[in-house]
């Protein structure tokens, strides 16, 4: 599912990352605690290709936010992600990560989650935590 992301959000991102903004600051991205979390509950890996919902809190510090969530399997290969923005979304609220049973395995599944927000032309980033919930055959 595809959500629009404002052209300002898009530049800001790919001007962070290719150094476009003269004087901007980007903070080291890591682990911090206070800016939100995710979370899934445990359940079963079902046959066939299925959504598989999960829940996000996010704490910006401005009105101006991006969240990226990617799902890692078992062996810690990279699944799904998703991409949310502030003019979509909710600070609370869901999504689902989209994946196949017979490309992957039951187990313990972890979500990461970047979290970007603006002021300005300054841009933050900060890792939540890593959240875990594990999904069985029937």
């Amino acid at each position: 599912m595809h959500r629009p992301v404002r052209l300002t959000l898009l530049t800001a991102l790919l001007c962070g990352l290719l150094g476009g903004f003269p004087g901007a600051t980007v903070a080291p991205a890591q682990a911090q605690d206070g800016y939100g979390h995710t979370g899934a509950r445990d359940g079963v890996l079902r046959s066939g290709c299925h959504g598989y919902r999960y829940h996000w809190v996010i704490r910006p510090r401005t009105n101006d936010w991006l969240l990226e969530t990617f799902l890692r399997d078992p062996d810690g290969k990279r699944l799904a992600s998703g991409m949310y923005d502030s003019d979509s979304e909710q600070k609370r609220d869901h999504g689902h990560f989209r994946f196949c049973r017979y490309s992957t395995r039951p187990g313990r599944f972890s979500i990461h989650a970047k979290l970007t927000w603006y002021n300005g032309s300054a841009q933050r980033t900060v890792w939540l935590d890593p959240s875990h919930f594990r999904l069985h055959r029937p």
